[in-house]
């Protein structure tokens, strides 16, 4: 059985469109299709992060201790990206906004959803949020008082011109 994390775009559809589940443990495919992995789950910053951190690492070893060296740390930093891969995923969708729902469990990816789905009661939260479009700042002025209202609390507003 497969435990996955799921995550949820708050503002979006009821339908569960804006839900993502990301699989914990160990990421075969990112260990063995490294960068085409982290494209393909648009993992921008990680993916110039493991190209910079790989091409560098690999040229050190290989200059120091020979094209062996360079591969075996090739091969380390692969092991370590699929032991991360999915924790470097929920970074992402953390940083996109996304929160997390809870944990799912099945035998494949469609079985947890099936399972998160179930037992999910929706709207889980509804949070109110102003529009993008609000203005932030300047705040808007609060109401003054004029001449003609009447005082309410202890100081006066002064004497008043009678004409």
């Amino acid at each position: 059985m497969r435990i996955y994390t799921v995550h949820e775009l708050p503002g979006a559809p009821l339908d569960g469109a804006g839900i993502v589940l990301v699989k914990e443990g160990f990421s075969f495919p990112a260990f063995a299709f490294s960068w085409a992995w982290l494209l393909w789950h648009r993992l921008w910053i990680a993916f110039f992060i493991w190209l910079g951190l790989t091409a560098a690492l690999s040229f050190l070893m290989q200059m120091a201790f020979g094209a062996g060296a360079a591969m075996a740390c090739s091969l380390a930093l692969q092991f370590l990206l699929g032991t991360e891969a999915n924790d470097i995923r929920r970074w992402t969708l953390a940083r996109k906004g996304y929160r997390e729902l809870g944990v799912a469990g099945g035998g494949s990816l469609e079985e947890a959803e099936r399972n998160f789905f179930a037992r999910w009661d929706r709207p889980l939260e509804v949070e109110k949020v102003r529009p993008v479009t609000a203005p932030v700042w300047p705040r808007p002025a609060p109401a003054r008082a004029t001449d003609d209202d009447e005082v309410f609390g202890l100081f006066p507003q002064g004497p008043r011109a009678e004409s």
